[in-house]
């Protein structure tokens, strides 16, 4: 492959996963030929993880972070994933969604909340892997030190057990007895033959996160499931300054060679404080949907996040322009 092949494919790597130009080089560099940029996962018990994953992902990371859900950058694999955090404050919360524990809820019943059966099983000094106990799966987290590591899951760990929970992730490699019954009794979603045909979605978005920042420039965005992990919604917020970038971002999600199998279903445009601006996309077989909902806020700027309000307009002012979608009579996008 010549200079100019690796560099164009680095910038396409970085631009899908949000990694750093060295990294996404060296990537590059390292790949069998014609392997693809973003490999899809080889087992399907890793999809179906990392469908989990970016399941908790929506559900723990609803802060402000620099980047979108605090994850700086992803580096996919075939074997497994790696998350590289932003900072400290990510990687607290992302550890108490992902970390399983047998928790009290309003009912008065028990649940695991968090990835059943999952261990921590290697540590670093930048980061900790993620495994289900008897299967080939592998999540990687890195970016904040080993203490801040140690630190976060020593707190989730207190956090839990004084709340008379069970912190299940420091069972070792055995399952602990309610995890058992969870597992047994079907209650994780991935048992669904709905989310189970759909898992593809879910985990194809975590492999591609970067678009988020590098292609879309929303200040915050959040998100949720629906439909037994039929359809995934993600809310991006702006700006009143930024462009929304919604044509962009349509283009790289379904680009033949390095996006997801989705077709533009429909759309509507913003209607700044009457109605959300959406954007559908669906598989040929619909088995899966994702809809983008777009919204303009003008958040109040206190002095405790100043800081991090600055490094969101940093990063979203750098990109501009846009370009528009496609006219689509009667297709506006609620499905």
């Amino acid at each position: 492959m010549s200079a100019t092949q690796t560099s164009s494919r680095a910038r396409t790597y970085a631009l899908y996963t949000g990694a750093p130009r060295q990294l996404a080089c060296e990537v590059v560099a390292n790949l069998p030929r014609r392997a693809p940029l973003i490999p899809a996962p080889a087992h399907h018990e890793q999809l179906l993880l990392e469908s989990e994953v970016f399941y908790w992902v929506l559900g723990s990371q609803r802060n402000f972070f620099e980047f979108p859900f605090g994850i700086q950058y992803v580096q996919p694999t075939a074997d497994g994933i790696r998350l590289h955090l932003e900072s400290n404050a990510s990687l607290d919360s992302l550890l108490a969604g992902l970390l399983p524990g047998r928790v009290s809820v309003g009912t008065g019943d028990d649940e695991i909340h968090g990835l059943n059966g999952c261990r921590i099983t290697a540590r670093s000094e930048r980061g900790i892997e993620l495994r289900r106990l008897g299967q080939p799966t592998s999540i990687r987290l890195t970016g904040p030190s080993r203490r801040a590591f140690q630190k976060a899951e020593a707190a989730l760990a207190q956090q839990i057990q004084s709340n008379g929970g069970e912190a299940c992730w420091l069972a070792g490699d055995t399952w602990t007895p309610y995890e058992k019954q969870w597992d047994t009794e079907r209650q994780p979603l991935i048992y669904e033959k709905i989310w189970r045909d759909a898992a593809w979605l879910p985990s194809g978005l975590l492999r591609r996160l970067g678009l988020l920042h590098t292609v879309a420039v929303p200040q915050v965005v959040t998100g949720h499931e629906s439909r037994l992990g039929e359809w995934w919604i993600l809310q991006l917020e702006h700006d009143s300054e930024t462009a929304l970038r919604r044509a962009e971002l349509v283009q790289a999600l379904t680009d033949p060679e390095h996006g997801l199998p989705l077709e533009l279903c429909g759309h509507r445009d913003l209607t700044p404080g009457g109605s959300l601006g959406l954007v559908l996309l669906k598989s040929p077989d619909r088995s899966a949907a994702l809809q983008l909902r777009y919204d303009r806020i003008d958040y109040p700027i206190r002095k405790h996040r100043a800081e991090m309000f600055a490094a969101i307009r940093r990063r979203t002012s750098a990109l501009t322009g846009e370009a528009s979608l496609p006219v689509m009579p009667g297709c506006s996008g609620t499905g």
